[in-house]
């Protein structure tokens, strides 16, 4: 009789454990200060960027290249036309790092791919925004309209997110707003039809509907000016954007050399020059501290 309790009671711990562990593989977690530990030397000095179009390949050029190019570096940049193949490439070594995604993007891309890539650091972004060639504000809007937005499963829950912070729509509050599908609205007082689509084609399609939610980068990659938006989104932590390489180069030079600029003076003055193109980004927090405690110091 003791034996088979004993034998329960193991077979029970056993169980829960599985249980446990399962739960903890689904965990995302951000990049720490411990993911920067370098233990070994990897001298690479031609380093591949993937990007899509936008400007954070012309940030890289501009406010990072300079510096790595006065340690002995060269880079070329990889563009690629999807949010897809970035970081499959980079996955495959096809590039060595990829400067085009926020963090939510990221992690769940890598979880949903196995993939073992990690964020080395975030950047100054541009927000998603309510674009229309029909629409000069959304006081015009009426009923009925028609609103395409990405087809992705997490650019497409912040799209709605951007919608109901606009007050087009409502979701139901007692979801995670970060998974959230078309099935969530619980209001739709304008009695809005959705269209799906590639976020990369937004653009190109953005005439043929009342309202377009498009990826900041793309709208500026094909001519669309942020500040003409119906409305621009305010970016939480998770949607900032950073540079990702594998994580088994988290301990390279490069990436040393890489953080070390960012943390640079010279970095600093190429991101917030008043004449040029990034100032009206939003920042990420650690980069907008450090300018407060900079203008503090004054």
């Amino acid at each position: 009789m003791k034996h088979n309790f004993l034998i329960r009671t193991i077979i029970f711990t056993l169980l829960i454990l599985s249980i446990v562990a399962c739960k903890e593989r689904q965990v995302i977690y951000m990049p720490v200060a411990a993911d920067y530990v370098f233990t070994r030397d990897v001298e690479k000095k031609d380093l591949k960027v993937g990007v899509v179009p936008g400007p954070y390949g012309d940030m890289f050029m501009e406010a990072i290249m300079p510096s790595l190019k006065e340690m002995g570096y060269t880079a070329s940049l990889v563009y690629y036309s999807d949010f897809i193949n970035p970081n499959i490439a980079l996955a495959n070594k096809e590039i060595d790092l990829n400067i085009f995604q926020h963090y939510a993007y990221l992690n769940s891309f890598k979880f949903e791919n196995d993939l073992a890539l990690s964020a080395i650091s975030e950047i100054p972004t541009i927000s998603m925004g309510l674009y229309s060639y029909r629409h000069k504000s959304i006081n015009e809007l009426g009923t009925n309209i028609t609103v395409s937005i990405p087809n992705d499963s997490t650019n497409l829950a912040r799209a709605l997110r951007v919608l109901e912070s606009a007050d087009l729509i409502k979701l139901n509050p007692f979801i995670d707003k970060s998974k959230a599908t078309i099935s969530d609205i619980v209001s739709n007082p304008r009695r809005i039809r959705f269209t799906l689509i590639e976020a990369h084609r937004l653009v190109e399609t953005f005439r043929l509907y009342d309202l377009s939610v498009i990826n900041g980068n793309f709208a500026i990659s094909n001519g669309l000016n942020p500040s003409e938006a119906l409305y621009n989104e305010i970016l939480s932590d998770n949607y900032i954007n950073v540079i990702a390489v594998r994580t088994e180069d988290l301990s390279s030079q490069f990436v040393r050399d890489i953080l070390s600029i960012m943390h640079s003076d010279k970095y600093k003055q190429a991101i917030i020059d008043p004449n040029g193109k990034y100032i009206e980004f939003q920042y990420p927090r650690s980069f907008a501290d450090r300018l407060r405690k900079m203008q503090a110091e004054k």
